[in-house]
Formats: C-alpha cells, structure tokens, sequence
C-alpha cells in the first residue's frame, strides 16, 4: 500500500511544488497527511493544510478544529481555517461541497500551489458511482472519481476504507470521528450504510464489479470529450458554435457530449452543464427553433439563428 502511494506521489508532486490538503480531522485525512508527512523527505514540497469548521455539530466541529489545527502543528504545517454557518435542512452536502471548492481554490491561488489533495478512497468512489447513478448523471457520473482532474489530486481511490483503519491502529495514530456519518438522513450516509451492504449480499463481488465497469466508463467518456472537443475546435467561430446541418449528422450520445464540451469552453469551467438543461438545448436544436434562448446554470446560454447555434453571454 504504501509503495503504491509513494509512487503516486512521486508521479505528480515534483521539488518545489505546494501542495493544499484538504483535512476534516477523520480517518481517511488523517492518513493522508501522515502518509505526506511520512515522505516529505522524498517530496521536497509545501504542505498546506486546510481546514473548514462547517458549524453544524457545535462541539464536536470545534474539537475537529483544534484536533487539526494541533496535527498541522506538530508536523510544522502551516494551516488554514475557513469557519461557516451552513444553514438549512435541505442540499447540506451540495452546499458543504461548494463551500470546500471556493475555500480551497481560494488557498491555491493564495499559495500559487500546484495541487489540491483529497482523502477520497475507493469506498468513497463506489458510493458516489451509485449515488450519480440513482440520480441519472450519465456516463461521466458512472466513470466515477479520477485521480487527477485539474489541479484536484486524489491519491487514496485505490486504497480501501479498511486498509486505512487497519495502518491507522496499526500505528496507534488518533483521528476524529463524525457521528453524523451514521445519519441515514443524509443521502450518502444512506447509500453507505443501507444501500451498499445489500449490494454487496446480493453479489458479494460488487465492489470490484462496480470499479471495473467505471473504468470501463471512463474511457468511453474520455473518447465522447475527444470527439466533441474536435467537432467544437473543426466548428466554432466567436460566438457562432456550428450549423445545425453538421451537429444533426452527430450520434445522439455525441451531441450530448457537444453540448456539454460547448458549456465548458464558453463557461471556462471544468463543471458539467445540468442534465436538465442539456436536454432542453437538444429539444431546442432537435425542433429547429429559431429565435429561443435556453439560458443554461450561471447565465449565458444557447440560440438557434439562420441554421447556426449560437453562444450568448447576454
């Protein structure tokens, strides 16, 4: 295990780079950086470690806090806090994720760092590849994580969540546990704690099904982005994007890709366009209709003009 981390840490992180460390005070964060730490000799790098206080466990956030705050310290890391009051009942997991991609990327720039670490492991890949694919995400959701998008690394997706716990006792090292974990009202909580063990007792091999056919996925939607990235680059022109007449010779699955790789280059993100709204683009384009802006998440949107689609930022 311990071989295959160093030689994921030794492909991507180089002398002089600085890395940011996402660390909550749990188990799998906690390895992570004492993995780091373990070869900091041999990756001559920055480690910044960063942490965020979400204020709804009162308490135990402000030990998760001071318990982190302490492990930077005693490996003479420099560390980063971001304290939020995350309201509401409702979307806590989306807003939690959104507040860790502003804080974090924040830091990045903050630092020029190079990287940005997760502690996401295999365990966490398998149940976000259920979860994409209970809400009907598509062939990108299936693919599951990767170990590197952008400036997001992820070195742990092939280490289990028992391997972890093992090393972790194994070298008496305390971590922090999140009782909200065991809360099934929350819907990956549901998934890992309902959901995944029928899975695994219908088919005892599930685990490793599931990752086979991700990977399985992921080269298909890495050739669907190849695809689309070509017909984009062969066909944009300013703010006209291609003739209707070339988009129609296009697989359906393709267009899909299309529409999604257009959202990206004009957005200047690495997010996906809504499952919902991409469908609405590929009725409007399907039906011909000119003159009708289908205004996508964070404004700007499609029109369809002289047989033309266009990108409007307005």
């Amino acid at each position: 295990m311990l071989t295959k981390l160093s030689t994921i840490f030794s492909k991507y992180i180089q002398s002089g780079d600085t890395a940011i460390v996402g660390v909550s005070g749990g188990s799998d964060s906690v390895f992570l950086l004492n993995i780091l730490a373990e070869f900091s000799g041999h990756l001559p790098c920055e480690i910044i470690v960063a942490h965020i206080n979400h204020g709804i466990r009162g308490r135990d956030a402000d030990n998760d806090e001071k318990f982190v705050k302490n492990l930077a310290e005693k490996f003479g890391l420099k560390f980063e806090l971001k304290r939020v009051k995350l309201a509401g009942k409702s979307a806590l997991e989306e807003k939690g994720r959104e507040v860790r991609r502003e804080f974090f990327e924040k830091l990045r720039q903050k630092y020029n760092a190079k990287w940005i670490l997760t502690a996401h492991t295999q365990n966490d890949n398998i149940e976000t590849i259920i979860f994409n694919f209970l809400r009907g995400s598509g062939l990108k959701g299936l693919a599951g994580m990767k170990e590197l998008k952008g400036f997001y690394l992820k070195p742990l997706l092939s280490i289990t969540k028992p391997e972890i716990l093992n090393f972790l006792r194994s070298k008496k090292i305390k971590f922090r546990e999140d009782k909200t974990n065991k809360d099934t009202k929350f819907k990956r909580n549901f998934i890992r704690n309902k959901v995944l063990p029928l899975l695994i007792k219908i088919n005892p091999s599930f685990s490793g099904t599931i990752l086979r056919n991700s990977a399985i996925f992921r080269e298909l939607d890495d050739f669907m982005k190849i695809q689309a990235r070509d017909f984009v680059k062969r066909h944009k022109n300013g703010e006209q994007l291609f003739p209707l007449k070339e988009y129609e010779k296009l697989p359906d699955a393709l267009k899909t890709a299309v529409i999604q790789e257009v959202f990206k280059i004009c957005k200047k993100t690495a997010y996906n366009l809504s499952s919902v709204k991409t469908e609405e683009i590929r009725g409007l384009l399907a039906r011909k209709i000119g003159n009708k802006k289908i205004i996508c998440q964070g404004g700007g949107g499609f029109y369809l003009k002289n047989g033309i689609a266009e990108w409007l930022d307005k």
